[in-house]
């Protein structure tokens, strides 16, 4: 009889599973941004930047509640209901301050789990000159980023109301980050005689609304030397300076020339600033040239050779033969101009 062979089993390695790669939940989240108004100036100004900005949250906050139901669209916080009763404080900044003070808790939880908070408010008059100080304290509380914009009143409003705002824009100020100041008085820098009041008052707004949307679309998209969240970061890593935040655009043979006129020169701003820490980014379609790269570029470097600065260049293939360029600065020396 033969023997039956045993089949001999062969063993082989079984091949271990290829490694994959997973980031943090975290690492790649999107980067949280709260716009938040604070008094009737601000939610109006709010209000009016919301219906362009869609990357960003926003909130408006007031003790006047039938000012906020105006505000339709955005989230509304009503605050110092136990002293104001629901209306507004009669320009009293004392009574918006305690109004503020009095619901500490309810506002700290505005800035909870945001990466960048930025206040808006009108000072001179009761709640925005009492109330933003308190705001900018729980938004520092909060540990995100902060960035305050800031109106101040006209000179027919009177030396009281200017002294007012300018305390309370100290006051808030050293609490945040950066902080830019802007006085309704540089609008006649660019209307004329017959431009009406209503478009008037918007020019400020429009003007907020192209650089905070350019600064918001830098840090949402990527680009081709990309600038992101730890960019900002680094630029808004101090505490209590001034910003510099402006948009210019220009077309045709000489846009880059056109560019550097503008950059630097907002007429909204009654200061210069010399800047510490400068994001710059140049945004275009596909026929960018490096030649309007280094124009646009020099005269940034040039600003202060001792600036940090951080550098992007992306693409926007709407904007056919148009150069956009985005210039975020902070830093403390002032010239009037």
């Amino acid at each position: 009889m033969r023997r039956k062979k045993k089949k001999v089993k062969i063993r082989t390695k079984k091949k271990s599973p290829k490694p994959t790669l997973t980031a943090p939940p975290t690492l790649f989240s999107p980067t949280k941004i709260k716009v938040v108004g604070i008094g009737g100036g601000g939610t109006s100004i709010v209000a009016e930047i919301s219906k362009s900005l869609t990357r960003a949250s926003f909130v408006a906050a007031d003790t006047d509640w039938r000012s906020l139901k105006k505000n339709s669209g955005i989230h509304r916080l009503p605050f110092g209901q136990n002293v104001t009763y629901g209306l507004g404080t009669g320009m009293n900044w004392e009574l918006a301050k305690t109004a503020a003070e009095n619901e500490k808790e309810k506002i700290a939880k505005v800035f909870k789990g945001q990466d960048i908070s930025i206040l808006v408010a009108s000072l001179g008059g009761g709640v925005g000159s009492g109330a933003s100080p308190v705001f900018a304290q729980m938004a520092q509380q909060s540990k995100c980023l902060t960035l305050g914009i800031f109106t101040l009143p006209f000179k027919f409003e009177g030396a009281q109301k200017t002294a007012l705002a300018k305390r309370a824009f100290e006051s808030a100020k050293a609490y945040l980050n950066a902080s830019v100041a802007i006085p309704n008085e540089r609008i006649f820098k660019v209307i004329d005689e017959k431009t009406p009041i209503n478009t008037a008052l918007s020019t400020v707004n429009k003007s907020l609304i192209q650089s905070l949307q350019s600064l918001i679309e830098i840090i949402y998209n990527p680009g081709l030397i990309n600038i992101d969240f730890a960019d900002i970061r680094t630029i808004l890593k101090e505490r209590n300076k001034l910003a510099f935040l402006n948009t210019a655009q220009a077309s045709g043979k000489n846009a880059a020339e056109e560019i550097n006129k503008k950059i630097f020169h907002n007429p909204l701003y009654n200061y210069n600033l010399k800047p510490e820490k400068i994001l710059f980014n140049i945004a275009a379609d596909s026929n960018l040239s490096m030649l309007d790269v280094e124009k646009i570029s020099r005269i940034v470097a040039d600003s202060n050779p001792r600036a940090k600065i951080i550098f992007g260049i992306s693409r926007s293939p709407k904007s056919k033969n148009k150069i956009k360029a985005t210039l975020f600065a902070t830093g403390e020396s002032l010239f009037a101009q």
